[in-house]
C-alpha cells in the first residue's frame, strides 16, 4: 500500500509514492477494483467512507467523497446532540487544502493536480490560515450547508480567500520545480531520438557500402 499522501514529508518520498500510487491504481483498475467505485459500497458508513477519501488525496474525488462522508457523520451528529467541531474543523481543513488546487496551472500548462501531488502534504498542512482570514466564498468545496454550520459556530470571517491567495509562493516554488523536470525529460527524449536517427543513418550507410561493395564484386565477376 502506497504510504498516505498526508504523511508524506520529503520530494524524495512524493516521488516514491507517486510511483507506488498509479502502480497500484492501474493494478486495480486490471481486477476491476477501482476506488470510487468501491467507495459507493459505504454509502451507509461514512467513517469507511472517510478513510479510503483521504487514502487517495489529493484526487479532487478524494476531496468531494471525503467531505461528503464527514456531512453525514455531522448530521447524524447534530441528530443526537452530540458535539462536532472536530469533524466541522475536519471538513474546514480539507475545503482550505482543496483551495490551494488551481485546477490549471498556467506555466506549467498542466492540470493543477500535477503541481498540488508534488508537494510533500505536510508543507501544505504546515501553512498558518485562519477562519477569519479565509472565510468561506471561495473554498468550492463547501456548500450551503457547510457554510450555515461554520457560520453557527464560528461567526462571519473578516474576508474571503483561497489558501492558494494567501500562500502563492508555494505554489510557484513547486510549479518550477515541475517546468525544470519536464524540460529535463524533454532534453533526455530529444537525446534518445537523436541517437536512434545517429544509429539509423549508421546503418544506413553500412548498408550502402555494402551494396556499393556487392556491385563491384558481381562487375568483376561478370
Amino acid at each position: 500500500m502506497p504510504k498516505n499522501w498526508i504523511n508524506i514529508i520529503g520530494d524524495d518520498d512524493v516521488h516514491k509514492r507517486i510511483r507506488e500510487y498509479w502502480d497500484e491504481m492501474r493494478s486495480d483498475l486490471r481486477e476491476d477494483k477501482f476506488w470510487a467505485d468501491q467507495i459507493k459500497e459505504y454509502k451507509d458508513e461514512p467513517e469507511k467512507r472517510l478513510s479510503l477519501a483521504l487514502n487517495n488525496l489529493p484526487l479532487p474525488a478524494a476531496f468531494r467523497e471525503a467531505a461528503i462522508a464527514i456531512r453525514k457523520i455531522i448530521r447524524a451528529k447534530r441528530k443526537a446532540n452530540e458535539k462536532f467541531e472536530e469533524e466541522l474543523t475536519l471538513l474546514y481543513w480539507l475545503a482550505a487544502i482543496r483551495s490551494f488546487m488551481l485546477e490549471f496551472a498556467p506555466r506549467l500548462e498542466e492540470p493543477g493536480f500535477n503541481v498540488i501531488e508534488s508537494i510533500p502534504a505536510q508543507r501544505l498542512i504546515s501553512l498558518q490560515y485562519n477562519y477569519s482570514q479565509l472565510g468561506y466564498e471561495k473554498l468550492t468545496l463547501l456548500n450551503k450547508t457547510d457554510v450555515k454550520w461554520l457560520t453557527e459556530a464560528w461567526g462571519e470571517p473578516s474576508s474571503h480567500k483561497t489558501l492558494n491567495d494567501i500562500h502563492r509562493e508555494l505554489w510557484d516554488e513547486f510549479e518550477t520545480k515541475l517546468i525544470n523536470k519536464r524540460k529535463k525529460e524533454d532534453k533526455r527524449r530529444q537525446a534518445e531520438w537523436d541517437q536512434l536517427l545517429n544509429t539509423k543513418q549508421d546503418n544506413k550507410g553500412c548498408s550502402i557500402l555494402l551494396v556499393i561493395l556487392l556491385s563491384v564484386v558481381l562487375s568483376l565477376i561478370g
